[in-house]
């Protein structure tokens, strides 16, 4: 039987990962070797147990990265905008209890994700009563490591966590030197500026509704909302040490109903559907699939930083089953296909800017609302690729939502517009990524049992692969135009940039 190339793939990330976890179990100058049998000794074999389980069986989520030397905390590129701004009082506890949270969080998913027979191998080697109760386990673990060797720790170990904190960067510099980017980028300069010229003239038209002639499918939110609410809960919102707005799962699910767009698509058949993402056998293989009886957009709450306050970020992601192959060389089609929607609330949680990518990280634009203006950039000097405006965004009356049209096989933004949604649309489901079983689909259920997340170790869908990854492979992005778990978007194929890079708004935009 042939093993495809993703089949060793994933077999040598495996291996680079329990190499890089072997190296970690090291033990650091300022970490005391525990007493054997300790709690401390049990939990430190536990954690370490289950992270080469999980590197082992190739089920890691990459939503954010793990920290040399503290395997119980995780990173993203937030909160490491804070490592250097931790003297206020609080702020270093407040940090570090995200950092315990992400890591938390990552574990429940990696946990379920785990086959059977693994957790309870596990389960049996660390003293854990119940396969089930492994992800539980680690997690008490995980806080009784926080408190022993860093709240209660050296000042060395504080220290140490501050220099390990850095996300990781989604371009790979050697790749880019073995391609000779500062020649193959231009390329990619030519490519862009086509692409612009050809996509985004749309914005200048005005926005309409769409003709009933038109073969145009409306999604709208089925969930209700109230932007006076909205705009309460933003103001009204404690803030922690480090200024980090605190809302309830309820004020969450009230602000993204309120924010919520309704989609417009282009449609000319089930590739331009949207749906939820699950696992399927075809022809005895799994694949990843969007089933389109079930529309769904995926949301979460996120942080930026503006203006010296954090704000608020809602993001909306959707599904499509396909990019719709326009022959046999198309570079761009293949399995699977989707769009992120994004809005940013100012302090009156009010909508300040909209932008939107693909998932692969692709196509990204910029929507602000007036006041709030585009500025000159060091990027709009050279080739690098700059934050692109098509238009600006409405200002939202009573009752509004942002209506986005998209068009068809490309699923394309193609233009935008405020107006009260129609009376008899689609609905789509809003599903939180924390408030459902499947995590954002970082954990969906298998035809023949058991579980495994939508994205692959390194952060990508499997099997959503383009042939433009053969071309455009000189510029350092893993597998360019195949789709990507949040966390894990780089945007720009020529320079560097991240989505949820914390400052990118206020290095573009002021008000």
């Amino acid at each position: 039987m042939t093993r495809s190339a993703n089949w060793y793939a994933r077999r040598l990330f495996a291996l680079g990962m329990l190499l890089v976890l072997g190296a970690c179990v090291a033990v650091p100058e300022w970490r005391s070797e525990p007493a054997e049998g300790s709690p401390h000794a049990r939990c430190l074999a536990l954690i370490r147990g289950m992270d080469k389980a999980v590197a082992a069986q190739g089920v890691g989520d990459a939503g954010a990265a793990r920290i040399k030397t503290f395997p119980f905390l995780r990173i993203d590129r937030f909160l490491a905008s804070f490592r250097h701004e931790l003297s206020a009082p609080g702020a270093f506890e407040d940090w570090v209890d995200h950092l315990r949270w992400l890591d938390a969080r990552a574990r429940e998913i990696e946990a379920s994700n785990l086959p059977a027979e693994t957790r309870a191998s596990l389960a049996a080697q660390h003293g854990v009563a119940e396969p089930e109760d492994l992800a539980a386990a680690a997690n008490r673990c995980g806080d009784l490591l926080l408190k022993v060797e860093v709240m209660n720790g050296p000042a060395a170990a504080r220290e140490a966590l501050v220099r390990a904190a850095v996300p990781p960067s989604h371009y790979n510099n050697w790749v880019r030197a073995a391609g000779l980017y500062p020649i193959t980028n231009l390329g990619a300069v030519v490519g862009y500026a086509r692409w612009k010229d050809e996509n985004t003239g749309s914005f200048a038209l005005p926005y309409e509704p769409p003709a009933s002639s038109e073969n145009i499918v409306a999604y709208a939110p089925a969930a209700l909302s109230d932007a006076a609410e909205a705009s309460r809960i933003v103001r009204k919102a404690p803030r922690t040490a480090l200024g980090l707005p605190k809302f309830s799962p309820g004020d969450v699910a009230h602000l993204t109903a309120t924010f919520a767009p309704v989609f417009e698509i282009e449609t000319h058949g089930d590739d331009d559907r949207l749906g939820t993402p699950v696992w399927r056998r075809e022809d005895g293989e799994l694949l990843p699939a969007v089933d389109v009886s079930r529309p769904v957009a995926s949301t979460r709450l996120v942080y930026t930083r503006f203006g010296g306050r954090v704000l608020p970020q809602l993001v909306y992601t959707v599904w499509f089953p396909a990019r719709t192959l326009q022959g046999r060389f198309d570079l761009l089609g293949g399995r699977i296909d989707g769009f992120i929607w994004r809005v940013t609330l100012d302090e009156n949680g009010e909508p300040l800017i909209y932008d939107t990518i693909h998932p692969c990280g692709c196509y990204h634009m910029f929507f602000p609302v007036a006041p709030l203006a585009r500025m000159p950039v060091p990027e709009d000097r050279d080739t690098r690729e700059a934050p692109l405006v098509p238009k600006e965004a409405p200002r939202l009356a009573p009752g509004e939502r942002i209506h986005l049209r998209l068009a068809s096989v490309s699923h394309y933004l193609l233009n935008l517009g405020a107006r009260r949604p129609a009376a008899t649309p689609s609905t789509y489901e809003l599903q939180s990524v924390w408030a459902s079983p499947d995590f954002g689909a970082r954990s969906l259920p298998m035809p023949e049992g058991g579980r495994r997340s939508f994205y692959g170790p390194s952060g990508i869908v499997p099997h959503t692969e383009r042939l433009e990854r053969f071309t455009l492979w000189p510029l350092g992005i893993e597998s360019p135009g195949a789709m990507r778990q949040w966390g894990t978007h780089a945007t720009a194929f020529v320079g560097e940039a991240h989505f949820d890079e914390p400052f990118l708004i206020g290095r573009a935009f002021a008000r």
